[in-house]
């Protein structure tokens, strides 16, 4: 087990600011990200990216759920199918895609998460690799890595426009947005690259930042 994590930042292409997602905002975003998924460019923020088939090798310590730190995260009131929900940080709204005959087993889907400066989200740790792209704004990604023998060490990164981000499963993990920004989020198993089911554990340093702000959810 590789315990030394590294988020890994692709800074290939930029996008265009605008002032509200729409379904043009998720398929510019995918496309992004099947571009970005085949071809890597140095991180205009220090470093290079390293082949992505590198990242999906690194995973966090499965130890982490052991810590006094963890705890399960309780259970979303969101709906099923695709939804969206508002709080004082923004929107975030989830699609799926059904298929002509509805008899896909694991529906395909994306997360698009508003987000205003000053805001947090996260703050929590998933079983599986997960991945954002940030479409316009700005943010710092905190990551908590395990370099320091068994301790966990906080890690920072700014990241802008056309950013791609991927936190390996079993990382504690809190983003904190500096500009008004758009994400999207989703969840893949690092051996087959397939989508995950979305699963998560607070973790409370993190966690506290973010608190529990009251959400309004509506089916969409």
């Amino acid at each position: 087990r590789n315990t030394d994590t590294r988020t890994r930042v692709w800074c290939a292409m930029r996008a265009t600011s605008v002032t509200r997602p729409d379904l043009r905002i998720v398929v510019m975003c995918l496309c992004f990200g099947v571009i970005l998924g085949r071809w890597s460019a140095p991180c205009a923020h220090g470093g290079c990216a390293r082949c992505e088939s590198d990242v999906f090798d690194e995973f966090g310590d499965k130890n982490v759920y052991d810590s006094p730190d963890v705890s399960p995260a309780p259970p979303s009131p969101s709906p099923t199918g695709s939804f969206s929900f508002s709080d004082g940080r923004g929107t975030y709204e989830r699609r799926e895609f059904l298929s002509v005959d509805g008899k896909e087993k694991d529906v395909p889907y994306v997360n698009v998460v508003r987000s205003f400066a000053g805001t947090f989200r996260s703050g929590d740790i998933h079983a599986c690799h997960q991945i954002n792209l940030l479409a316009f704004g700005e943010a710092v990604v905190t990551t908590m890595e395990g370099s320091d023998g068994n301790r966990l060490v906080e890690r920072t990164r700014t990241v802008t426009g056309g950013d791609r981000v991927v936190i390996p499963a079993h990382t504690p993990h809190l983003w904190r947005f500096t500009k008004d920004s758009l994400i999207t989020e989703s969840w893949l198993h690092a051996g087959n690259r397939t989508q995950c089911k979305f699963s998560a554990w607070f973790y409370v340093p993190l966690r506290d930042k973010v608190g529990d702000p009251k959400k309004t959810f509506v089916a969409v």
